[in-house]
C-alpha cells in the first residue's frame, strides 16, 4: 500500500505537458488518478441575475 501512495503521489507531481488552462490541467490530473465521480444533486431552482447595490 506504501509502494502505490507513493507511485500516486509521484505520478501527481510530474506534468507531461503544459495545461493551457486550470480546467485542463484538473481533468488531466484526475483521469491518470482513475477519474472522480460526484454525486451532485438535481439544481431545483433557476439561475438568477445578481442584484448589485446602486453606487
Amino acid at each position: 500500500m506504501e509502494a502505490e501512495i507513493r507511485d500516486d503521489l509521484a505520478a501527481s507531481i510530474v506534468e507531461d505537458t503544459p495545461a493551457n488552462d486550470l480546467f485542463t490541467a484538473l481533468t488531466d490530473r484526475f483521469t491518470r488518478s482513475g477519474g472522480l465521480e460526484l454525486d451532485l444533486p438535481a439544481v431545483s431552482t433557476a439561475p438568477r441575475a445578481a442584484t448589485l447595490p446602486e453606487r
